[in-house]
């Protein structure tokens, strides 16, 4: 089909049925990229508006005033469902810490008996804190004067007290500690050697006849310098002469 047009110049031409549809075409993209613009076009203050509603609702850093009557279906799910899980991970360590209590109750309870039993209550302690439950051992029980090997009394004694080291899932550190008297040999050039070696010898002993796992305990000497008593009569430096196991709660 063609279309007549009349020039300027009075005289009519011939049109071709195709413009008719370019131009549509045309029409049409237009119409197409301002929706497609209409799309990208963010209005920023809304969207700023937006983003601290769900970060104050989601962190609780304030009262969300922006959407605080209407914040959403999807949002109002997503916080009940991460309160739910926290509140089963809480759940679930609550219920842990109890096992690892309970485990540690035990164990004072039955240390408690065996020292009752062996009449030794005058020799070994219990000592429980904030942090840790610390079994003192005078080292008359454990060892001579001077000599850093564990005497077959004492080993006894560890043995019995040993085995209920071994159920225990904790931290042990085995504490030697002496008094201040100076000691010079050529096995034990000072107290630093003399308590680590014992506290040495009591884990090497409790690893070997007690099951306990080499990577939950600890040696370390302390020689001198973590006394419990004033090193002023043969009484109190007795006290400082002594073993700690103590168990990190």
């Amino acid at each position: 089909m063609k279309r007549l047009r009349k020039r300027s110049s009075g005289h009519d031409v011939e049109v071709g049925g195709w413009l008719t549809t370019y131009s549509d075409l045309v029409t049409n993209l237009l119409c197409l990229f301002v929706l497609l613009f209409s799309f990208a076009t963010v209005d920023d203050e809304k969207f700023e508006q937006l983003a601290k509603s769900l970060q104050s609702s989601f962190l609780e850093m304030s009262d969300g005033a922006m959407y605080l009557e209407n914040n959403g279906q999807a949002l109002v799910s997503l916080i009940a469902d991460y309160n739910a899980v926290g509140a089963q991970s809480s759940v679930v360590r609550n219920s842990e810490v109890s096992e690892e209590d309970m485990a540690l109750e035990d164990f004072k309870e039955s240390v408690r008996q065996t020292i009752s039993e062996l009449q030794l209550d005058e020799y070994v302690s219990i000592i429980d804190e904030t942090e840790e439950v610390t079994l003192r051992f005078n080292s008359l029980i454990l060892f001579d004067s001077g000599s850093a090997e564990i005497k077959d009394s004492g080993k006894e004694v560890l043995k019995q007290l040993g085995d209920f080291l071994a159920k225990l899932d904790s931290e042990i550190l085995i504490q030697g500690h002496t008094d201040n008297l100076p000691i010079n040999t050529p096995m034990f050039p000072s107290n630093w050697e003399l308590s680590t070696k014992r506290a040495t010898n009591v884990v090497k002993f409790l690893i070997d006849n007690c099951g306990v796992d080499p990577a939950k305990i600890t040696p370390t000497g302390n020689a001198e310098f973590r006394p419990v008593a004033p090193n002023d009569t043969e009484e109190n430096r007795q006290k400082n002469r002594r073993i700690d196991i103590v168990v990190k709660k």
